[in-house]
């Protein structure tokens, strides 16, 4: 149990501090965690969700963000967003100096920090509908889901001007009964 812990510990501070800005919101942290896992096997043996109200949830994430365990004080939460404290820049710091040499590692580093620049720029409302357009199983026990499918085409509208989505994938989505 603690190295699992200790790992999504270290998911977190590495995800909060590969950019520096706090990620937006609690939501923000756990869906960019969720894509992570998607894209990342290896995250994906630590870090487990399951379908809730608001799309991929993991009680694990949450109770971390809030009571960090082998990280105390690693991050702060607040009307901002999370964001590493002191504390949180010296563990990411030195995590980041026992592993920089390992390949895979960097590439982690490079995953954690687009998923970051693309995400954190969304709103709720297009997180959301962007994780239930590409992760529809997550739908099941949404409590907003229907909302936001009837606002489907605006919010489509809003990623393609940010540009997330291309175009064609735009044109699916409206075109989509």
């Amino acid at each position: 149990m603690i190295d699992e812990t200790e790992v999504m510990e270290k998911y977190i501070i590495l995800l909060l501090g590969v950019v520096d800005r706090p990620v937006p919101s609690e939501l923000h942290l756990e869906k960019e965690l969720f894509i992570i896992t998607r894209v990342n096997p290896q995250a994906a043996k630590y870090i487990t969700f399951e379908k809730h109200y608001y799309g991929p949830f993991s009680v694990e994430v949450k109770d971390l963000i809030n009571n960090p365990f082998l990280y105390p004080g690693a991050f702060k939460v607040d009307k901002y967003g999370i964001r590493l404290t002191e504390k949180g820049k010296k563990a990411y710091k030195e995590i980041v100096k026992q592993n920089i040499n390992n390949p895979r590692f960097k590439q982690l580093l490079q995953l954690l920090k687009m998923t970051r620049e693309l995400y954190d720029k969304l709103t709720r409302d297009e997180l959301l509908f962007l994780i239930y357009i590409t992760y529809p199983e997550y739908a099941e026990k949404s409590k907003v889901y229907n909302e936001l499918m009837r606002k489907k085409k605006a919010i489509a509208k809003e990623l393609l001007n940010k540009g997330i989505i291309t175009p064609e994938r735009y044109k699916e989505i409206v075109e989509e009964n």
